[in-house]
């Protein structure tokens, strides 16, 4: 399945079978991101910056490792507390503004099965 990233023109890809056996097939997202930890704090996947997947690293597919991306999107589904995504803050910028206001340091799976499971916002930590 491919999925549209927030803020960017272009999309990504997850394997339908992924999809499938996470149990994903139907999911509608009943709040605005996955659930977490208490002192996670909640930012829009618009203001996070997609992080990049190493084509050196190819993992299972394109940059992703198949247990962690199902077990990701697993839990999306059976409503389990999912650890928040560590990220830096950018600094801010006046001219031009800046387009993201984070960066992902720690939960590329997150970040991307939040994006197709079609949640809006993302619980992060800024160490």
């Amino acid at each position: 399945m491919r999925f549209p990233f927030p803020l960017l023109p272009a999309e990504f890809e997850i394997p339908d079978d992924w999809w499938a056996e996470a149990g994903m097939a139907g999911f509608v997202p009943t709040r605005g991101s996955y659930r977490s930890r208490a002192d996670a704090i909640v930012v829009c996947l618009r203001d996070v910056e997609p992080p990049s997947r190493l084509p050196e690293c190819p993992l299972d597919f394109k940059g992703f490792s198949r247990d962690r991306m199902v077990r990701v999107l697993s839990g999306f589904v059976t409503d389990a507390e999912i650890e928040p995504v560590t990220v830096a803050m950018y600094p801010p910028v006046d001219l031009p503004p800046a387009i993201f206001r984070y960066r992902v340091w720690d939960g590329v799976h997150r970040f991307y099965a939040s994006v197709a499971a079609g949640f809006e916002y993302l619980p992060v930590v800024v160490p």
